[in-house]
């Protein structure tokens, strides 16, 4: 008996001794607990960094200290817009051997773009060097030669596969381009390239020029009607004088290229001549006026219009000229 009492008590203190070891040190973690330094706001976020998705990830539970768990993967979604500002410039203490943005800055939408994902490469020609930043002080320069110096965020696709439109601009000229199988020397003297322009939303027609039987609906009130005929012997200019298309009198010399069998034709227009807009809307076609086969094709946006007869433009392209190409919205 004496025994069996001895083994129970030597049972009851080894309890009793693990119990006390367990209230006076913690456990040591499996795997390290999180750095103060590591969660700050303004560093970049490491994609192999983990914390806690069962706890929404606010300003008071991504605690720099002990807390964070730091075995579980992060949930983007969770994160504080305040933490995590899309619109935010990485942190300057950043590694400076780190690459920068691929795309121009001007191309970021903060409202969609994730604070983490780099920026589409793509947005920006990386073998173009006269694409400069494309933030407020996006500018580029095209020289009207008739080669295609375009940059692919400066490209845009038309309702007619095979063509396609381009806008650029600087300080000084709005550039457009267009390139299509009715561009090359052989085209008919019937078919035109068309570009309608307004930088304000008051003071513009809504229904545009007239070729034989067709006259489109605009799908914003016009102010300027760019024109080039397609046998590259004539290019002119409208303006709405508020009760009619008139001739502005601008001069072309020098602002209209296509090279000889060139299915690529580029223009130029001073931004002066056109009210030296912050926002331009525009909308682009090519059409043919011949008896018999009247038709509207390669509108841009693609969606402006289904090509045919006579068509009525829905949808045109607005740009905000402090910013890149890349940016264009369609409207409306």
């Amino acid at each position: 008996m004496r025994y069996a009492l001895s083994a129970l008590a030597l049972s009851a203190a080894v309890v009793s001794a693990v119990g006390c070891s367990d209230e006076a040190t913690p456990l040591e973690p499996a795997i390290p607990l999180l750095d103060a330094g590591a969660v700050d706001a303004g560093a970049k976020v490491d994609a192999g960094s983990v914390q806690d998705a069962s706890v929404p990830a606010d300003a008071s539970t991504v605690d720099a200290g002990p807390n964070a768990d730091a075995t579980t993967p992060a949930d983007a979604a969770m994160l504080d817009a305040g933490l995590a500002d899309a619109g935010t410039r990485a942190d300057a203490t950043a590694d400076a051997a780190s690459p920068t943005d691929a795309g121009p800055i001007g191309l970021l939408d903060s409202g969609a773009s994730d604070a983490g994902a780099p920026a589409d490469a793509g947005s920006r020609d990386a073998g173009t060097d006269a694409a400069v930043d494309a933030g407020p002080g996006y500018a580029h320069t095209i020289a009207i030669d008739g080669v295609n110096d375009f940059t692919a965020a400066e490209t845009f696709a038309t309702s007619t596969p095979g063509y396609t439109f381009y806008v650029a601009w600087d300080a000084t000229y709005v550039y457009f381009g267009a390139s299509g199988n009715d561009v090359q020397t052989s085209a008919a003297a019937t078919k035109w390239w068309t570009v309608y322009l307004a930088s304000s939303s008051t003071g513009g027609s809504a229904s545009g020029v007239t070729y034989r039987t067709q006259q489109p609906a605009l799908p914003f009130p016009a102010q300027w009607h760019l024109r080039w005929k397609t046998t590259n012997d004539f290019t002119g200019a409208l303006d709405w004088s508020g009760s009619a298309w008139a001739d502005p009198s601008l001069s072309f010399t020098g602002n209209v290229f296509r090279g000889a069998g060139n299915d690529f034709v580029e223009m130029r227009v001073a931004r002066a001549a056109i009210g030296n807009p912050s926002l331009l809307r525009v909308t682009s076609a090519f059409l043919n006026e011949a008896q018999g086969g009247e038709a509207t094709y390669a509108g841009a946006p693609s969606a402006t219009f289904t090509d045919g007869y006579d068509r009525d433009y829905a949808k045109a392209l607005a740009f905000t000229l402090s910013q890149s190409p890349a940016t264009a919205a369609v409207l409306p």
